[in-house]
């Protein structure tokens, strides 16, 4: 999900400072999400600079991965229970699932800075946890430390004007934090933070993670000045039975996209029967050729964000942009398909077309693009588990370099 040369920048940056102030860097999530093969790409990545700058330290990896066996387990215990909209866990999604983790808290965290590592590689972790890990450890409240670390891993987006690519100093007190910009063109304001509680949340009161859930009915965000904004109120409320989620991906096929632009006003306003021809047409022809696949269409200037979502339903811009979306069972298949579907549509002859010639500008060649491997979400679940297996979910590899 990461470009190699660009977290391999970032590190060298943070290392640096880390190693010298001898300030414990926790990475979390390791490259993107954080199974396996991310966190010993991530742990390639830290050695390589350690053997290039001459760096010395005790490092820790904390594993999220989570075996087949003991999510089995919780199936037949019942145990598990779905989010987001998923139906309920069976055997035969647990077994299709290409990878499964599980989303790690601060305690693997907080053990690892205890056993001594100063360099800390964490698999899929809560993204606050990074944060909140030894601020918790140094006995503040876990509510505070939490919900500092929400806004702090969204960084300068929680400012105004809100940036991705600037830092934030947080400020942690017993009662409080303090929230400052390290960018002078941007400040927080009682409005931008609390703004924020509303991003990628589905209640902005009640925030559920790993242990328990912050309770933020009763936070207060005061301007200090200076574009600083001070937090206040923030609760963590334990869960009383311990649960972990856990996420996983099933391999759906594989893709190929072809980009193409519309200038046609017949095409333009009859886009919607014209793309459902065709795409019957397609899936008519590559079932009797035993090809497997699904076509999409993408209109962007129609519905091309939104989808079906959609409210405004007709197209009232002078051109289109079309993106074809295949997916096959492999990468051949796709090509073939968006190839056919491209095809297809570029001489489709729709009611009341005036041209000869072809209905789409394609502002490639070659026009199609092979994006590999497909995956979607199979496993969004919670499952039950005991303090026992919990301590024993997150193993920490202690390694000195």
């Amino acid at each position: 999900f990461t470009n190699r040369a660009g977290v391999k920048r970032d590190i060298k940056h943070l290392l640096k400072h880390a190693v010298e102030r001898d300030i414990p860097l926790i990475i979390g999530s390791c490259g993107g999400s954080g199974d396996e093969p991310h966190l010993q790409w991530t742990r390639d990545i830290v050695e390589e600079i350690a053997k290039e700058e001459g760096y010395h330290f005790p490092m820790a990896l904390i594993r999220a991965d989570v075996s087949r066996k003991r999510i089995l387990k919780g199936i037949n215990k019942k145990s598990t229970s779905a989010l987001g909209g998923l139906p309920e866990l069976t055997a035969a999604t647990v077994r299709n699932a290409s990878a499964i983790v599980a989303q790690m808290g601060c305690e693997p965290i907080i053990k690892a800075v205890r056993g001594g590592a100063r360099v800390i590689l964490a698999g899929r972790a809560y993204d606050p946890a990074v944060f909140a890990a030894l601020p918790i450890l140094n006995g503040f409240p876990q509510g505070l430390a939490i919900h500092m670390g929400k806004i702090l891993e969204c960084a300068a987006i929680a400012a105004t004007p809100g940036s991705g690519a600037d830092c934030v100093l947080g400020i942690l007190k017993k009662n409080s934090f303090i929230l400052r910009s390290m960018n002078p063109e941007r400040k927080f304001t009682h409005d931008s933070v609390a703004a924020h509680s509303l991003y990628e949340k589905s209640d902005p009161y009640m925030l559920p993670g790993p242990g328990g859930v912050l309770d933020l009915t009763k936070v207060k965000f005061e301007e200090i000045g200076n574009g600083e904004v001070e937090v206040s109120g923030s609760v963590f409320v334990p869960s009383v039975e311990p649960a972990i989620k856990l996420e996983g991906v099933a391999r759906v096929g594989f893709r190929t996209l072809s980009i193409a632009g519309c200038h046609d006003p017949i095409m333009i306003k009859n886009i919607d029967s014209i793309l459902d021809e065709v795409g019957k047409n397609i899936e008519k022809s590559i079932k009797e050729d035993g090809v497997d696949g699904r076509i999409f269409f993408h209109v962007y200037g129609k519905n091309g964000v939104m989808g079906k979502l959609e409210p405004k339903h007709k197209a009232t811009h002078h051109e289109l942009g079309i993106v074809i979306e295949a997916i096959g069972k492999n990468q051949y298949d796709a090509d073939t398909i968006c190839s056919l579907t491209r095809s297809t549509l570029l001489h489709y002859g729709y009611r009341g077309r005036v041209s000869t010639a072809g209905n789409l500008a394609l502002p490639f060649s070659p026009s199609d693009f092979s994006g590999g491997a497909v995956y979607e979400f199979s496993i969004y679940h919670l499952m039950q588990v005991t303090e026992e297996e919990m301590e024993s979910l997150f193993p920490v590899e202690f390694i000195a370099l």
